[in-house]
């Protein structure tokens, strides 16, 4: 049934994505009125158009991004920490393999985070949690490009142990249950967005994990002028569909599991 869903979840993704759902919803509408001239469907056009217009220039997702991450941006001091847990994501695996050089996406603070943590915390172990979640099967792992990643910086990959062959979140806390590490002295970072429903699935999983946010997407004091500067519709796009995954994300979890 996990792998019914998995499969089902990856198929869907693409529809997950409201701008892409939102776009082909117009494409289809447009060819239906085309044939039958119905004006109700004409009304429904304009509703998708101006929607799409409203998350292009207002920072709805961004709004939203501040509601996942809002309670996670003052980070408690943490006195000890035996457990350091870091759930892939920043790790590009065919740009690594093809280049032979260690490419990331934005969230690559979880990596960095991870070496100032065992660094401050002598005794510490990191766990890196992570694996393929493509629904072709191949060789590529996101556990190489990390392991490259710590090995380029010369850090100690005996301090390390890297957990492979999950496919995502709910599967990485299933591993991370197998370990049965004390709760109160484990650590887990992630992105600060994805941190709410990763805490969720840890405490269904019956984890009470430390949360150590990184990579905020919606953190900003600029001035208006400033904010006009770094103004883009595809930027306002992306944060949307971030927060929209995430919702769904949640909402699936607590359904289904």
């Amino acid at each position: 049934m996990n792998n019914f869903y998995f499969y089902l979840s990856k198929i869907l993704a693409p529809l997950f994505n409201p701008t892409n759902l939102i776009i082909i919803i117009i494409f289809l509408l447009f060819f239906i009125y085309y044939r039958s001239k119905n004006r109700i469907i004409l009304f429904v056009i304009k509703v998708c158009i101006v929607l799409l217009i409203l998350i292009s220039f207002l920072p709805i997702g961004n709004l939203g991004l501040k509601y996942l991450e809002s309670e996670f941006i003052n980070q408690k001091e943490i006195e000890k920490i035996k457990n350091i847990i870091v759930l892939a994501g920043p790790e590009d695996l065919y740009g690594t393999k093809i280049t032979g050089k260690i490419n990331l996406s934005g969230s690559s603070e979880r990596l960095i985070i991870s070496i100032t943590l065992a660094n401050n915390f002598k005794n510490s172990e990191i766990f890196y949690v992570g694996g393929n979640g493509y629904i072709i099967k191949s060789d590529l792992s996101s556990i190489p490009v990390a392991k490259k990643f710590y090995q380029d910086l010369n850090f100690d990959l005996n301090k390390i142990t890297f957990i492979g062959n999950t496919r995502n979140t709910i599967e990485n806390f299933n591993e991370i249950k197998k370990l049965e590490l004390k709760d109160k002295e484990s650590v887990l970072i992630t992105s600060a967005y994805h941190m709410k429903r990763s805490l969720i699935i840890a405490s269904k999983k019956g984890l009470n994990l430390i949360p150590y946010a990184v990579d905020f997407q919606s953190v900003s004091k600029k001035s208006f002028l400033n904010s006009y500067q770094k103004f883009s519709v595809t930027s306002n796009l992306a944060k949307f569909n971030l927060f929209f995954r995430e919702i769904v994300g949640i909402v699936a979890f607590k359904i289904f599991y």
